[in-house]
């Protein structure tokens, strides 16, 4: 059965409320004594979440993507959408039974805790600014009744922002983080590409053209620095090399210091100001 006009508009509202729980309770786990390091009041927090985050998930996949998917105005803008909210829901329930249901008495290393709630938390807070501004107003157009003209003029306007998305290449032999990395990018609407292995980054730089190359340069060797002055002079004008680590200081080797365009400390430890660098780089 279609919505109407107010019941679709409650059931944005619905969902909207569930975004400031889960956001709330976020910065609950940030603002506390210890902050999330805090290990038994974070746990504790993340459980109150929940039956909320879990109840938000199936309404998405449910209601909201079902209805967006199977209109051919806003097929497009819902199946990738659907796509990345797959991705991430994958995320967030892993991370929800490493830590928290039924998990009392387990005993939690403190550094694996702070890795995996940063990247749930940086991705769920990205996801979340897209969805209000994008995904949302596209359902309410299309279950609202308005003209099939301001539906298409909307949807069309997505559709531009694809065709004319920037393109990001990325290189990191930790499968994990670079996963995390390309989900962050993809919700943010770049065009990704990405690979493991040094011996294929020159090639698949050259046939992208990306307007960003992220490299890795945590485990940086003579190879690596070699490689990354050849493609400061091969890669078209106007792409930005920026290298990043995960683990390393803020201050990298003078070499590679001069040949990147910039550097990004722990991406994945703060997955909001990673996105944040990188709109800016791309701007």
């Amino acid at each position: 059965m279609e919505m109407q006009a107010k019941d679709s508009i409650d059931f944005i509202k619905q969902l909207k409320s569930q975004h400031k729980s889960i956001i709330s309770t976020i910065y609950e786990i940030d603002d506390q004594a210890g902050g999330p390091t805090n290990i038994a009041s974070s746990v504790e927090k993340l459980n109150r979440l929940t039956d909320v985050l879990f109840d938000h998930l199936e309404k998405e996949d449910k209601q909201l993507y079902p209805t967006l998917i199977n209109n051919n105005e806003t097929a497009q803008i819902g199946k990738k959408y659907f796509y990345d909210m797959e991705r991430l829901s994958c995320i967030a329930l892993d991370f929800f039974k490493r830590y928290c249901v039924n998990r009392e008495g387990l005993k939690i290393f403190v550094e694996d805790f702070i890795n995996s709630y940063s990247l749930f938390k940086g991705l769920l807070k990205v996801r979340i600014k897209r969805e209000e501004s994008e995904l949302y107003p596209a359902f309410i157009l299309l279950t609202s009744g308005v003209l099939h003209s301001d539906v298409l003029e909307y949807v069309q306007e997505s559709a531009n922002k694809i065709k004319n998305q920037k393109t990001v290449f990325i290189y990191g032999d930790n499968l994990p983080s670079k996963s995390a990395l390309l989900l962050a990018l993809e919700i943010n609407g770049y065009k990704v590409d990405s690979t493991h292995e040094i011996n294929r980054i020159q090639s698949l730089s050259q046939t992208l053209q990306p307007d960003l190359i992220l490299i890795d340069i945590n485990n940086s060797n003579k190879e690596l620095s070699d490689l990354i002055s050849q493609l400061k002079n091969q890669v078209h004008q106007g792409t930005k090399l920026v290298g990043y680590s995960n683990s390393s200081p803020e201050k990298i080797e003078e070499g590679l210091q001069k040949t990147l365009d910039s550097f990004i400390s722990k991406p994945s430890a703060d997955i909001e100001n990673f996105s944040n660098k990188v709109k800016q780089l791309l701007s």
